[in-house]
């Protein structure tokens, strides 16, 4: 059957009702028609489709992708919701784009409700996948229910030019890419998908409940009223050309409105410099902090450093986070670039990182997005203005700068999902800083560095790789720019003199030692860090500690100044311990801390000296980041030693300290934290890891030599943190008590997993079946598979604040890289 035939077979006399209005949606005050909803949409779709180059396809998709709400089945619901079920209209509007060649389109109009599906193959009727609802629809015929009525044709005026490729120069809607890799043509479906879904969103919003404190309000009033309200409520379009002038004019006004916020907050960081440079008295350390600044600064006034690919690798204490912003900043005013995208390993360090932007640029400029960010674990109810802002803003990005995680920003690229997706389009155009750049995780490391590619490539953005550890990623990169030699300038060289200005500690490789020995070595330290490999490791030489009477400093309880960090705590009580520890740590009290590499995550803490389990080199130099943190004494008073314990190394951690050993025999008595030596160790790591631990899950063979279009199945493979732990829930009295007699009780809003966040300890299976066996957890909660089970700690002898929770964990430690 034909595109006409399968749009409108069996629509004839009687089939429509004379002078019918198709309505597309409903609220409080009337019903919204077709015509006005697709208008909106695609409008809107093509406006942000624009900023990319594919204006007209998005366009095309906004305008087409609810036509099934022309079938009688639709109207008959939402006339009547109560007597009629729910209808299939995506389908329709899916495959009239395909049939026009508009494939990416297509996908995106199917998929705006339910997410992208996988291809499915050429013949497949049965199942959710494209092919299978594209050859129901064509073979279904009269009784088809996405049979349209003609009303859609004589209300839609797109001529048959539309779908032909647009050649005009200048602002023309849809810049084609010839020669795409699948991967490309993968990658501009999630991005039309996000222009859609946003577009779809923000139209429906706008209708029912006509919110001001949405951003986008006075945009979408402007557009409404270019477009004619009156006329749409009439059910009739404008035409093309007036449709698409206004969907160039929604693009101008985006750009316009971030160009005046980008330039605002530019102000900003230069006034803060001009302080910072005019500050007299500099020290030495503050004059190489100043020259950081001050060459960020200048590249990203330079109009020939355009959007593309650098790094930024900056010492420890050299002011690197505010120097990156002010690079992105002036870079994207410079270059007409929208937002900034501040990339996090570590949900530990983003608050201090929302913290330093909200002081300088103020609440509203700073978009947090992340699980525990506070306003995502307020309700409606109890939320302020700034909070209803953000809670809107978090659904599409909308906002100067952005904070994020690398888990949310990268499972988002990858995913086929709605509500993840949304946010993809305002992605383009950025600057996007990828703090501790480092810590990209090795088996995703190779999808990874090809999006970054292929947002640099194709969607106007800047990457800025910025960490203190520089790996060596530009093989990598080489590889994603289709085996163009990929340029990576550094913004901001420094020299080995420069370095040794930033150098606040010595290290020193002392060898093996037994936890016993090392557990009173550390004892004759009044204050003290120590980094192990393993949570068993941390409690024993926590357990040592504690009991030992004979720690040297007079105390009547040797325990009061001893500290056990690990995952076996829940982040409430971690957040409590580092407060303590920092209380002790400023005043001069006893404190001796052993840890798991959690502390490394940017914790800012600052000991006279440090130990570190072998391990990694940028682990080490990430523990050597808590000694002499603040420069208050000499590099060469201020000791990082690293050392091995008996009973081998952890199998998950061999290559690294492999690596380690190779390069720092390589350095002999130079620096092992010079930047020759950080390469060096990357290097190793790249080549003894091979190519095929860097895409585990096959991220890149399922997008690039696949016609399938796999998208539901490579959104199940891209997870960050897949891990087979299981979170088990602490109710601590107070808040966690009461939030898990919520979760018992089925008591669930959006917000309650997240706040029970913090009370979680993640347990691997064979634990939590020994806790189950014991009877000291209890499952609650049941979900539809028992891997959805929850999980409550009912024997609260089994958990200590001071060292968490009690189980044998010497088989399945682990830490990412």
């Amino acid at each position: 059957m034909g595109l006409e035939d399968a749009l409108s077979s069996g629509i004839g006399s009687g089939s429509a009702v004379p002078h019918q209005a198709f309505y597309a949606r409903t609220s409080e005050h009337g019903f919204e028609t077709c015509v006005e909803h697709l208008c909106m949409t695609g409008c809107l779709s093509g406006g942000f489709a624009q900023q990319f180059g594919h204006g007209k396809d998005g366009l095309l998709a906004g305008l087409f992708h609810d036509i099934g709400k022309y079938s009688q089945a639709f109207q008959k619901r939402i006339r009547n919701p109560e007597r009629y079920g729910k209808v299939d209209h995506s389908t329709a509007g899916a495959l009239f784009l395909v049939q026009h060649g508009c494939s990416a389109a297509s996908f995106a109009a199917i998929g705006h409700h339910t997410g992208l599906p996988d291809m499915g193959g050429l013949g497949e009727l049965e199942g959710s996948t494209y092919s299978a609802r594209m050859n129901r629809a064509c073979s279904a015929g009269n009784k088809n229910p996405l049979v349209l009525a003609d009303a859609w044709k004589s209300q839609l005026h797109v001529p048959a030019s539309a779908f032909m490729e647009n050649t005009e120069a200048g602002r023309e809607i849809g810049r084609e890419n010839k020669n795409r890799s699948f991967y490309s043509e993968m990658m501009l479906t999630r991005m039309l998908l996000s222009t859609l879904v946003d577009g779809d969103r923000l139209d429906a919003e706008f209708f029912t409940s006509n919110r001001e404190d949405r951003a986008e309000h006075e945009l979408l009033a402007r557009l409404k009223e270019r477009l004619g309200g009156e006329r749409l409520a009439e059910e009739q379009a404008p035409s093309w050309n007036t449709l698409r002038e206004a969907a160039l004019s929604a693009a101008d006004s985006f750009a316009n409105e971030s160009d005046a916020r980008i330039a605002q907050l530019a102000g900003i960081v230069e006034a803060i410099a001009r302080k910072y440079f005019d500050k007299p008295d500099k020290t030495p350390l503050d004059e190489k902090r100043c020259e950081l600044l001050e060459r960020c600064l200048d590249r990203g006034r330079d109009e020939s450093c355009g959007p593309g690919l650098y790094t930024l690798t900056a010492p420890t204490g050299s002011g690197k986070t505010f120097s990156s912003i002010a690079f992105a900043l002036e870079h994207a005013r410079t270059h007409g670039l929208q937002r900034v995208i501040y990339v996090i390993p570590y949900t530990s360090i983003i608050d201090q990182t929302v913290g330093q932007f909200e002081r300088i640029f103020g609440i509203d400029a700073v978009l947090p997005h992340y699980a525990e960010a506070p306003y995502q674990l307020k309700d409606e109810s109890d939320m302020d203005e700034n909070d209803l802002k953000r809670v809107l803003a978090a659904e599409n990005w909308n906002a100067p700068i952005v904070v994020t995680t690398a888990v949310q920003f990268f499972e988002s690229l990858y995913s086929n999902k709605t509500s993840r997706c949304r946010k993809l389009h305002n992605i383009a155009n950025s600057v996007i800083v990828f703090d501790e750049a480092q810590t990209l995780p090795v088996p995703y490391l190779r999808p990874c560095v090809r999006v970054i590619a292929e947002l640099v490539e194709r969607y106007g953005a800047t990457a800025v790789l910025c960490t203190a550890t520089q790996p060596e990623l530009k093989p990598l990169f080489d590889r994603a720019f289709d085996g163009a030699e990929a340029r990576i300038p550094e913004i901001s060289p420094f020299s080995d003199a420069d370095r040794d200005t930033f150098r606040r500690v010595t290290v020193d490789c002392i060898g093996d030692i037994g936890l016993d020995a090392l557990a009173d070595r550390l004892g004759e330290h009044r204050q003290v860090l120590c980094v192990v490999n393993t949570r068993k490791k941390a409690q024993y030489l926590y357990g040592r500690l504690a009991g030992d009477d004979s720690a040297g400093d007079g105390e009547e309880n040797s325990a009061e100044g001893v500290f056990c960090l690990t995952t076996l705590q829940c982040a409430a009580d971690r957040r409590l311990l580092l407060e303590e520890i920092r209380v002790r740590l400023a005043a001069d009290e006893p404190c001796r801390v052993v840890s798991t590499s959690l502390i490394e995550a940017g914790v800012d803490v600052d000991f006279p000296v440090a130990y570190r389990e072998e391990s990694g080199l940028d682990s080490i130099i990430q523990t050597a980041g808590r000694c002499n943190r603040e420069g208050r004494r000499s590099a060469e008073e201020s000791m990082v030693y690293v050392f091995s314990t008996e009973g081998g190394c952890a199998p998950f951690l061999k290559q690294n300290i492999e690596a380690f050993r190779r390069v720092s025999e390589r350095c002999a008595d130079a620096d092992v934290m010079a930047d020759t030596a950080i390469r060096g160790y990357f290097s190793e790591m790249l080549d003894m890891l091979g190519d095929a631990s860097l895409d585990k899950r096959h991220i890149l063979r399922l997008h690039e030599n696949d016609a399938n279009l796999p998208f539901e199945r490579i959104a199940e493979r891209f997870k960050l943190i897949d891990t087979p732990t299981v979170p088990v829930y602490i109710p601590l009295s107070g808040e966690g008590e009461a939030l898990c007699d919520r979760l018992e009780r089925n008591d669930i809003d959006r917000t309650l997993f997240r706040r029970l966040g913090k009370y979680a300890v993640n347990v691997w299976p064979k634990h939590l079946q020994q806790l189950l066996s014991a009877g000291s957890v209890e499952p609650v909660g049941r979900g539809a598979s028992p891997e959805e089970d929850c999980f409550i700690l009912r024997d609260m002898g089994l958990y200590s604040s001071r060292l968490g929770l009690s189980v044998d964990v010497a088989a399945a430690d682990g830490i990412f890289i």
